[in-house]
C-alpha cells in the first residue's frame, strides 16, 4: 500500500498549542559549559578529505568570561603529530558575554531538523542534558529567537561582540601522505593564545579528526568507453550570506536565521571544502529570506562568478520559501513556528537570472511576520522560476521542519511545474521511506518528477549522496550541467557509480529519459541494464517498477551480492496501459545510490513522435517532426520531415499501420510491417565532407490524396519513419525516430 503521510513525531502536542512567547526569566537557560575559563572553540573543517590539497577552514571562537570583560587574541596555531602546519598572528579582542552561550546552548538541545547543525559533539551545553521535545520544542526555539534579537540589537548599538570566526588553511596534503590507505585518521590540534581580561596569558586547545576518504570511483568501462564524463555535486548550499551573525558583505545578519550563529564560509572558500570531497561544482542557495535586494542577490552572483572556472562550476541560485497551496497532508514545526499566519515550504529555484522575493530577515520575517504577507504562493513561484527558464526542485518534502505539505496541488513535469524532489537531503538518507517515499507516492499519483540531493549545509561541506551528473562529450559548462539536472542524467551516490539504461529493440534508453508510446504498442519486451562500480565493496542492486494509479511499486529484478564493476540486467515488458517507470537502487553497508528513473508514457498526441532515432557516423540523431495536418480531402500541407541526417545520402520514408520496436541495422525498427516504401530522395547539405546538414521532406499529402495505398483514408491510423544510407555506419543505415498520425477526413 501508499505510505501513510504522517506527522513528525516530535511535534507532539504542538498541534493544540496556544502559541505565546515565553520570557527569559520564564524558562531558565540550561549551564553553561565554561570550559574551566577557556575560550569555546568550534572547529569548522571537513571531517573527511578524498584529494589532498589546501583546504579553506575556520575556527569559531566564544569567550565565556563574564558581561563586557575584554580579553587580547595573540596567536593561532595548527598543528598534526607534533608538527607545525600552519601559524599565525592575531590582533583583535573579544568581550565576554555569557548570555551568547546561554542561547548557543540551546540550539544544541534543539532537534537537528530543527537547528540543520550538524556538529560533532556540544560545545556550549553538557553532553548529559537531554535534548528538548515536544511542545518545549517551541518554546526554547521562541526563547532563542527573541533573546538573539535582543542581542543583536546590542551589538549593533556598539556592545563588544563576544565571537568571532578566524579562517585558515589545512594542508591536507602535509597531513597525510600519498598512497596512504583510506580510513586513515589523523589529528590536527587548534592552539589559540589569548590575553585574559585579568592579564595571564593562556592557550585554549582544541583537536578535530579528519578520515581520508576512498578515492571517488570512475564510471563503469561499459559507460566510460562512450565518451561520457562524470561531474558530482551539491544543489544545496547556504553560505555566510544568510548568517545570523557575522553575515559576509554586502549581507546583513539575517536574524531570521536565529539558530546559524557559529560558522559558515564564503562561496571562494566551500569551493576547496568540495573538491577535497572530489567535487567540481555547487548551486548557491541561501535562504529567499536572507536574501533582501537584487543588489545582493547580484554580488552572490559575481561570487559564484569568481568561484567558477573551467575545472569547477558555482552556480548562484535561491532556496524560495513560499506558502503552501490547497488541502494539506500532514505537519511540519515551520507551521507552528510561523505562529499560524501561514504554512511555508521551500524549493530550490535552479538556473534563475535574478532574485525571487520570499520573506524577510526579520523575526519572524521568514513567515508572513505579525503584518501582512510576506510569500508567494508555491504555485506563483514556481511560474517566476520558469519563466526565468528554470527548474524548482522540492527541497526536503518529508522534513520535521518546513516540509512539504500541499501534496494535492503538487504538479510535475506534466504540467510544467515541479521538476523534482530532494530525496537525499543531508548527511543520512532514508531506503525507500521518508523523502523518497514521497516522491515515488507522487509519481504513483501521476506525477512526472525527477530525484535530487542536497546536502543543505549551512557550515562546512561533508560527504553526502551527492547528485552525479553525465555529460555526453559535452563541455563542462554551466548550460550544460543545468541541462543535465533538467534531463534527469545523473544519478545520486556516497560512494558507488549507478547508471540505469534500458535495451529496447536495437536502441538504449538513458536514464531520465521519457519514452512516449503511441496508441496500440505491443508490450513489447526491453532489457532493464544498471552499470555499476563498487570498487573493493559488496553490494546489491534492486530494479523498481511502478505504474500511476497503482498503491505501491514492485520489485522487477534483485542482483545477488556484486563486487567490482560491472552490468546487471533482468527483463522486463512494456507498460501500455498507464505512465510508468523503472528506477535502481543499490545497498552496501552505509553507501547506497539512486539512479533517475526511465518513463514510459503512453499518449495521444496526434501527430506525436515516439521510438528513437539511431546515433549515425557523424555523432548525430535523426529527428522526425511534420508540418501541416493529415487529410484526405484538404487542401491544405502535411510535410513529414527529418533533420539532423547525413549531407548529400539517398533516402525514403516508410510507413506501416502499427507501432512495433524491433532491431534493424543497429537501431530500431518502430513500424509493424507491412511496410510501404515512399519514393527516394536526397539528403542535401553540405555539397562536401560529411557532416549531419542533410535532412528530408516528404509531401504526405499529395501522396494520401493520390490513391495510391487504398489503406490511407480517413481515420486510418499511420506510423511512419525514415531510412537513409550511412555508409561509414557498420549496417551502412541511418534511422529517424517515428512520427504517428492519424488521418482527418
Amino acid at each position: 500500500m501508499k505510505r501513510q503521510l504522517r506527522l513528525p513525531v516530535l511535534l507532539g502536542p504542538l498541534l493544540v498549542l496556544s502559541v505565546s512567547y515565553l520570557s527569559w526569566a520564564q524558562l531558565s537557560p540550561p549551564p553553561v559549559v565554561q570550559n574551566d575559563g577557556e575560550l569555546v572553540l568550534i572547529p569548522l573543517t571537513p571531517t573527511g578529505v578524498r584529494v589532498l590539497g589546501t583546504v579553506e577552514s575556520a575556527v569559531f571562537v566564544s569567550s565565556p568570561f563574564d558581561l563586557d570583560q575584554v580579553l587580547q587574541l595573540e596567536s593561532l596555531q595548527v598543528s598534526s603529530g607534533g608538527d607545525v602546519i600552519y601559524q599565525r598572528t592575531l590582533a583583535g579582542q573579544l568581550t565576554g558575554d555569557p548570555r551568547f552561550g546561554q542561547v548557543s546552548a540551546l540550539i544544541e538541545r534543539l532537534p537537528l531538523e530543527i537547528t540543520e547543525s550538524r556538529r560533532d559533539r556540544r560545545y556550549f551545553a553538557k553532553e548529559e542534558d537531554p535534548e528538548f521535545r515536544g511542545g518545549e520544542i517551541f518554546d526554547r526555539r521562541a526563547q532563542v529567537v527573541q533573546t538573539w534579537t535582543g542581542l543583536s540589537e546590542e551589538y549593533e548599538a556598539g556592545r563588544g561582540r563576544p565571537f568571532t570566526q578566524i579562517d585558515f588553511p589545512v594542508h591536507t596534503d602535509q597531513i597525510f601522505a600519498e598512497g596512504e590507505a583510506p580510513g586513515t585518521v589523523r589529528t590536527i590540534e587548534l592552539a589559540l593564545t589569548f590575553v585574559d581580561p585579568g592579564g595571564v596569558r593562556r592557550t585554549s586547545i582544541q583537536s578535530r579528526s579528519i578520515t581520508l576518504l576512498e578515492a571517488p570511483l570512475p564510471l563503469p568501462q561499459s559507460i566510460a568507453m562512450q565518451g561520457t564524463s562524470l561531474h558530482a555535486g551539491d544543489l544545496h548550499v547556504h553560505s555566510c550570506h544568510g548568517e545570523a551573525a557575522g553575515a559576509c558583505a554586502p549581507s546583513g545578519n539575517c536574524t531570521a536565521e536565529s539558530l546559524q550563529l557559529s560558522g559558515s564560509f564564503s562561496y571562494a572558500q566551500l569551493r576547496s571544502q568540495y573538491e577535497a570531497l572530489g567535487m567540481d561544482w555547487f548551486t548557491a542557495t541561501d535562504h529567499s529570506y536572507c536574501i533582501n535586494s537584487s543588489g545582493e542577490f547580484a554580488a552572490i552572483q559575481a561570487e559564484c562568478a569568481a568561484a567558477t572556472d573551467a575545472s569547477f562550476l558555482c552556480l548562484p541560485d535561491i532556496e524560495l520559501s513560499s506558502d503552501e497551496v490547497g488541502s494539506q497532508q500532514g505537519s511540519d514545526l515551520g507551521d507552528i513556528l510561523c505562529l499560524g499566519t501561514t504554512s511555508a515550504n521551500h524549493m530550490g529555484a535552479h538556473d534563475v537570472t535574478s532574485r525571487i522575493p520570499g520573506g524577510g530577515d526579520g523575526l519572524l520575517g521568514f513567515c508572513d511576520g505579525l503584518f501582512g504577507n510576506a510569500l508567494s504562493s508555491f504555485t506563483s513561484n514556481i511560474d517566476q522560476v520558469r519563466g526565468m527558464g528554470g527548474y524548482p526542485i522540492v527541497n526536503h518534502p518529508d522534513a520535521g521542519e518546513f516540509g512539504w505539505n500541499s501534496y494535492a496541488a503538487t504538479a510535475g513535469i506534466e504540467a510544467n511545474a515541479m521538476h523534482g524532489v530532494e530525496i537525499w537531503n543531508g548527511a543520512s538518507q532514508s531506503g525507500q521511506g521518508g523523502n523518497v517515499g514521497r516522491w515515488v507516492d507522487w509519481m504513483l499519483d501521476g506525477r512526472l518528477l525527477y530525484a535530487y540531493s542536497g546536502s543543505d549545509t549551512h557550515d562546512e561541506a561533508f560527504l553526502f549522496g551527492a547528485n552525479h551528473v553525465l555529460l555526453n562529450g559535452e563541455p563542462f559548462t554551466a548550460e550544460n550541467l543545468h541541462n543535465a539536472l533538467r534531463a534527469g542524467r545523473h544519478y545520486l551516490s556516497n560512494g558507488h557509480a549507478l547508471i540505469l539504461d534500458a535495451q529496447l529493440g536495437g536502441s538504449v534508453l538513458s536514464m531520465g529519459s521519457m519514452n512516449a508510446l503511441p496508441p496500440n504498442s505491443p508490450a513489447a519486451s526491453y532489457s532493464p541494464r544498471v552499470h555499476y562500480n563498487f570498487g573493493l565493496d559488496t553490494g546489491s542492486i534492486t530494479i523498481f517498477a511502478g505504474k500511476s494509479g497503482d498503491s505501491s511499486e514492485m520489485i522487477l529484478c534483485q542482483s545477488g551480492p556484486l563486487s567490482g564493476q560491472g552490468t546487471f540486467t533482468c527483463s522486463a515488458s512494456l507498460e501500455t496501459s498507464a505512465n510508468s517507470w523503472i528506477r535502481a537502487y543499490s545497498e552496501s553497508g552505509a553507501k547506497t545510490a539512486y539512479t533517475n528513473p526511465i518513463f514510459f508514457l503512453p499518449t495521444n498526441s496526434d501527430p506525436g513522435a515516439y521510438c528513437s532515432g539511431k546515433l549515425n557516423s557523424n555523432g548525430c540523431v535523426a529527428q522526425i517532426d511534420f508540418n501541416g495536418m493529415a487529410s484526405a480531402t484538404s487542401a491544405g500541407p502535411f510535410h513529414v520531415t527529418a533533420t539532423d541526417v547525413v549531407n548529400q545520402r539517398i533516402g525514403l520514408l516508410f510507413y506501416g499501420y502499427g507501432p512495433a520496436f524491433t532491431p534493424f541495422a543497429d537501431g530500431t525498427l518502430c513500424i509493424q510491417g507491412p511496410l510501404k516504401r515512399t519514393t527516394p530522395q536526397s539528403s542535401g547539405g553540405n555539397s562536401s565532407g560529411s557532416d549531419c546538414s542533410g535532412a528530408y521532406d516528404f509531401d504526405f499529402k499529395t501522396y494520401l490524396q493520390s490513391g495510391i495505398d487504398p489503406g490511407l483514408v480517413a481515420g486510418a491510423q499511420v506510423y511512419a519513419q525514415f531510412w537513409y544510407r550511412d555508409p561509414a555506419a557498420a549496417s551502412a543505415s541511418g534511422l529517424s525516430n517515428a512520427l504517428y498520425f492519424s488521418i482527418a477526413p
